[in-house]
């Protein structure tokens, strides 16, 4: 007649449900490197866009010049969130009628200061009581 055995379906669908849940886990681990990769490669192009539009400003700059400058003589142009630009140095030639670019290089303008706590500069001393790191032994 008929199987009146029970089944016993406990064990494989626990193996079902975990790795449902690892397949979840690595779809979504995936989606945010890549979503990270695109972010990374927009930033990228945007920055290469920005310092290719300061190079065509300092050779349209360079072009318009109708005097060579006496000595060594530096352009700047700033591009990308304010923090880079691009320097161009030139110097004239021998004969005084045409310059050489003697460098063209690209420099970081931001600078940095420690960060402030309460108002207080966080490296120094402290006052009493402030505790910021590991302390000597005291005597």
């Amino acid at each position: 007649m008929g199987d009146t055995t029970p089944r016993n379906i406990g064990l494989p669908m626990l193996i079902v449900v975990l790795v449902s849940i690892c397949l979840f886990s690595f779809s979504g681990i995936a989606y945010s490197t890549a979503r990270h990769s695109l972010e990374q490669s927009n930033a990228l192009i945007k920055r290469t866009k920005d310092y290719y539009g300061a190079c065509n400003q300092a050779e349209e700059k360079l072009s318009a010049l109708t005097e060579i400058p006496e000595g060594e003589t530096t352009f700047s142009f700033p591009f990308g969130t304010g923090m880079d630009e691009l320097q161009v140095k030139i110097r004239p030639d021998g004969n005084g009628q045409d310059y050489k670019i003697t460098g063209w290089i690209i420099s970081d303008t931001a600078s940095w200061e420690a960060p402030e706590e309460n108002g207080n500069k966080t490296h120094g001393p402290q006052a009493p009581g402030k505790s910021s790191g590991p302390q000597p032994p005291s005597n």
